[in-house]
């Protein structure tokens, strides 16, 4: 590292929203940090339980920065807190000796390691996570128990970056000082930046055309896991007062799969499954979309980064109050906020939506204090 302040960057692995935050920052300050990984099984290929299949992100994760894998492996990585260990952390601290540690979560044993190691040597301690207080339907007695920890953990902390409005009321309400927040909000890199606008309309109509839908038919997306957390059997329940010229796509794989598919043969070609999509190859499933609908139960969406996705081709959004990134997008003109688990008034919002003439661009302004230059912005500034 040059000379200057220095940081190290602890991450579970490398994952496709935040190696470009990380990329972008390398830019910003070069050599002024490192991104320590305690695996890359998300390089190297791994079953996802939740998706149930096997995952390899096919964009570049670990480019354009300086970075170290520790393979502080416990079993089977990502599937429980102890399967990331903290073996060689300490160490690793005394020989970097940074000036400050920016951590990623509070989730595994190989985070609570590095907080612990740079209480003992002293180093100050920087937080970026996704934690916010809405996600999950908890007993008051558990809240307050959970609160007494967060805030004797926030004791500890020296600068936090919040990555939206839910998670920076969570981090004034355990305690810490809004002179030590900085805002670094979450964000995904969008491939639509450099696309021409005929790019775009080719890429629509080409998907639109080998997945059976018309030009003046109304494509509602899902993308994600097909798992219970997420909810998608929400939307059959909200398609069937629709009129036939909504169709629906599901794109993503999980434990509900079956299930689904069951119950959409009621529907005929109007229901499709895409199965797994890599990440290169969802844009053109963006851009073909009309709406996106994100239908989460609370049971831990903090926030939901596939609207970000979906606005960043120009989606219209459809989400539930249960994910968490409602309160930033919920008042534009082209997303729609319902309860969880209102299949009424999901229709209702999908057959408002539908009224507005397809745009790639409408909330591209809008767009730009949620994108990657923002979020390693934010960072840059306390390096």
């Amino acid at each position: 590292m040059t000379n200057g302040r220095r940081i190290l960057i602890f991450d579970s692995h490398p994952v496709q929203y935040k190696a470009p935050v990380y990329q972008e920052l390398q830019r910003l300050r070069p050599g002024r940090f490192k991104v320590i990984y305690f695996t890359d099984c998300s390089v190297r290929g791994h079953i996802d339980p939740q998706f149930g299949a096997p995952v390899a992100w096919d964009v570049p994760l670990m480019e354009g920065y300086d970075n170290k894998v520790l393979n502080n492996e416990r079993g089977t990585p990502l599937t429980a807190r102890r399967s990331l260990h903290g073996k060689g952390v300490f160490r690793l601290l005394k020989k970097e000796a940074p000036d400050a540690v920016l951590l990623s979560q509070f989730h595994y044993e190989a985070d609570w390691v590095t907080f612990f190691s740079c209480l003992w040597l002293g180093i100050p301690i920087w937080i970026r996570h996704e934690t916010q207080d809405d996600a999950f339907a908890r007993p008051r007695w558990k809240a307050w128990l959970r609160g007494i920890g967060y805030s004797l953990v926030y004791l500890k902390i020296d600068q936090a970056f919040y990555i939206g409005a839910l998670n920076r009321e969570h981090l004034l309400r355990h305690g810490m000082k809004p002179a030590r927040l900085h805002f670094s909000p979450y964000c995904v890199a969008s491939p639509f930046e450099t696309m021409t606008l005929e790019q775009k309309r080719t890429r629509r109509a080409a998907l639109r055309r080998e997945l059976g839908v018309k030009e003046d038919e109304t494509l509602v997306m899902f993308s994600g896991k097909l798992i219970g957390k997420k909810n998608p059997e929400l939307l059959l329940e909200a398609f069937s007062p629709l009129e036939s010229r909504f169709k629906l796509l599901y794109v993503g794989t999980g434990d509900l799969e079956g299930r689904l598919k069951k119950r959409a043969e009621t529907f005929g070609s109007r229901v499709g499954f895409a199965g797994f999509v890599n990440q290169s190859s969802l844009p053109s499933y963006y851009l073909a979309a009309d709406i996106l609908v994100l239908p989460s139960k609370r049971m831990g969406e903090t926030w939901g980064l596939v609207v970000n996705e979906a606005l960043h081709a120009g989606c219209a959004v459809v989400v539930t109050d249960a994910v968490g990134c409602h309160r930033e997008f919920g008042g534009w003109e082209r997303v729609r906020v319902i309860k969880d688990g209102d299949a009424a008034g999901c229709a209702f919002a999908l057959a408002e939506l539908a009224r507005h003439e397809r745009s790639f661009d409408w909330c591209a302004g809008l767009m730009q204090s949620h994108n990657v230059k923002a979020a390693a912005a934010g960072i840059a500034s306390m390096i």
